[in-house]
């Protein structure tokens, strides 16, 4: 028997995305492959959407053959529709017999096995080898939950037939184990903006030749290998860096000079830097932005004199483009007709009259939270969703006209959001900002072991080599869902902007 194995497809409630890309990549390759059947191994969806279920269930029926599908952590995150998902993701409560072998799938949902899971399982009738699917794998159960499935393996074992696999998903990395004497497998995401160590991964698992003669298909569609040289070429001449002041003059500026570098992003203007920046537009320099610092408030508008003397240097420097990014205070205090939204929008409009009418492109980029970061409507910070940049675009185009403002996606800013990436993902972002952004930061989110954060503005050492895969941004720009404009790889950390975009320039040559 020939099984198909997918994990952690995280479909959002917006259809344009990179996870609905992948998944018909996905059911377009099922049906090319004929398995005898398909085991969906949880994380169907990014926070339980319903309508994400329905579609996805609906795109399924379509295939040829029977599919089992297990719930994923992602999918019961919504307390609301956590019970319709469990029930809607939890097919074939008896298993599903696929020739002599039968598909068991285990709700691990919770990172444990419930009591009436326990109990659903010991009712399932032996007399055939068995495969197991499950979304957590046993390192992410409780010690009860794994004692459980040994005493029921070993039930199994005892009347003479064998679990053949226990496949799992959840790490979004593929890896083969085992399990008390059972061969595992975990997957690489079906998520192109998550997989990691590898593109959107398709397993085909034969009974026959086990996990020696797995069949590993990888999504390569959206990818730049499939591009066209003059494609590939047009990505890499959008990258840019951004020069801190630490590394402007020694090794920033030097390289993007010597190298040809033709999008630039500064965060000031030193004495005397703006001959260093006409060095760089002789040398062939095409776009250069300012990034203004934020606005705050405490009864009155904070930084004010410092956010329009940065504004004036803009103009002074004949940038072409200006970043800002709404007041990072909490959405209660910034709700649109607010006090302090009216009082923060008119004195950032007032401070950038004079870059409006110099025909600086105003660029508003997304905010994000900080870690810890609890699930409080009105407590969280303004900026952090789609609806709050488009709100404070709309405002400033309100006081400065309507082709004054348009928006900068910063990518690792919106995977760095929690609690809101589970219902906003970058491919939600990519789809609902992506169309209407003028330029885009790139830079890979870190996940710290010592203080237990995630941090941004790290270097990028692959497409999916972190905790940020770009696979779904490759495809969304090749597929036309983002916008082209610079893409500015906003380094802080580490080796720096220049390293990663050498390091990228050789990925799009295909070196």
């Amino acid at each position: 028997m020939r099984i198909a194995l997918i994990a952690d497809l995280h479909l959002s409630d917006v259809e344009n995305t990179p996870q609905e890309e992948t998944l018909d990549w996905a059911l377009e390759e099922l049906r090319r492959l004929q398995p005898d059947a398909a085991a969906w191994l949880g994380d169907i969806t990014a926070c339980g959407a319903p309508d994400a279920a329905t579609r996805f269930c609906e795109k399924l029926q379509l295939l040829p053959f029977p599919s089992l599908i297990v719930p994923g952590n992602s999918d019961i995150r919504t307390p609301g529709t956590a019970p319709l998902l469990r029930r809607f993701l939890c097919n074939y409560p008896r298993g599903l017999q696929v020739g002599d072998v039968r598909l068991v799938g285990v709700d691990t949902a919770d990172d444990r096995i419930s009591a009436g899971e326990r109990e659903r399982l010991a009712r399932i009738a032996g007399g055939e080898d068995v495969l197991l699917f499950s979304h957590q794998p046993a390192k992410y159960l409780d010690e009860e939950s794994r004692m459980f499935l040994q005493t029921w393996i070993a039930a199994r074992e005892k009347d003479g037939h064998h679990v053949l696999l226990w496949a799992s998903g959840h790490r979004h990395v593929y890896e083969q184990g085992d399990f008390e004497g059972v061969p595992t497998v975990s997957l690489r995401a079906l998520d192109p903006d998550k997989c990691i160590r590898g593109s959107a991964q398709i397993l085909i698992f034969d009974t026959v030749t086990g996990l020696s003669g797995i069949e590993e298909i990888c999504y390569t569609r959206g990818m730049p290998e499939s591009w066209s040289d003059t494609e590939r070429a047009e990505l890499a001449d959008a990258l840019g860096i951004t020069c801190y002041n630490r590394s402007k003059a020694e090794r920033d500026m030097p390289f993007a000079i010597e190298n040809g570098v033709r999008h630039l992003e500064w965060r000031s203007i030193g004495e005397g830097e703006l001959a260093l920046l006409e060095r760089w537009r002789k040398s062939g320099g095409k776009t250069f932005s300012l990034h203004l610092p934020s606005l705050g408030f405490d009864t009155d508008v904070l930084h004010a004199e410092k956010f329009r003397a940065s504004a004036q240097d803009a103009v002074r420097a004949e940038a072409n483009m200006v970043t800002v990014h709404p007041p990072h205070l909490s959405t209660a205090l910034m709700q649109s007709g607010s006090n302090a939204f009216e009082v923060l929008a008119d004195a950032m409009a007032e401070a950038l009259l004079p870059v409006a009418r110099a025909g600086i492109d105003i660029l508003v980029e997304n905010n994000h939270t900080s870690p810890g970061t609890k699930r409080d409507i009105l407590k969280l910070p303004y900026g952090c969703t789609p609806m709050d940049i488009l709100g404070w675009r709309n405002a400033l185009r309100e006081r400065l006209g309507a082709d004054s403002c348009h928006l900068r996606l910063d990518v690792g800013h919106a995977r760095n959001n929690m609690p809101l990436s589970q219902e906003y993902p970058i491919g939600k972002w990519y789809a609902q900002i992506g169309p209407l952004a003028n330029a885009y930061h790139l830079h890979q989110t870190v996940f710290s072991k010592e203080d237990k954060k995630m941090h941004n503005h790290h270097p990028i050492t692959g497409w999916h080599n972190g905790f940020v895969s770009f696979d779904g941004f490759l495809w969304a720009w090749h597929a036309g869902v983002l916008h082209h404009g610079p893409v500015i790889l906003e380094i802080r950390e580490g080796e720096g902007a220049p390293a990663t975009w050498l390091r990228l320039q050789k990925l799009l040559r295909g070196e």
